[in-house]
């Protein structure tokens, strides 16, 4: 064999190798996102569960002290599977529900439930589902739930 051959064969392997590496390192991404995408279609799920059960009028009223830990254990996973737009609009929900624990008031029904549609709204486009037609805030994803809407 000649050096021209040589060169051929290396420069053909080198490119397999490369080639190779490359496609593992692309489906390992994709593997990732895949599961990333399975596991926050689950916190997103059991999420929006807890708060229609909250509106739900029909089930008896749950504890506090359940509800505050089911909130904080969807923070835990949100934290880590979330997009930093659905992080930032919970953490805006849940700040407006302290002030408003903390001052005593009543809570402005209305502006609750932006917070909480801005999540959900959030939620979706997370997962790649489109908002058209739900309202600047998301707002009408609550329409089914509400007597007053």
């Amino acid at each position: 064999m000649t050096t021209e051959n040589w060169l051929t064969l290396l420069g053909i392997l080198g490119s397999a190798a490369v080639g190779y590496s490359v496609k593992y390192i692309f489906d390992k991404k994709a593997q990732f996102s895949s599961q990333n995408a399975e596991i926050k279609r689950q916190m997103y799920q059991e999420y929006v569960n807890f708060i229609i059960d909250f509106f739900d009028r029909s089930k008896p009223e749950k504890k506090a002290g359940k509800s505050v830990s089911e909130m904080y254990a969807f923070y835990r996973k949100c934290v880590l599977y979330a997009s930093p737009e659905v992080i930032d609009a919970y953490a805006e929900s849940m700040q407006y529900f302290y002030k408003n624990e903390q001052m005593s008031t009543n809570l402005d029904g209305y502006k609750a439930m932006i917070y909480l549609a801005r999540v959900f709204k959030h939620m979706r486009r997370d997962i790649g589902l489109s908002n058209h037609g739900l309202g600047d805030d998301g707002e009408k994803v609550f329409r089914a739930i509400l007597t007053d809407y």
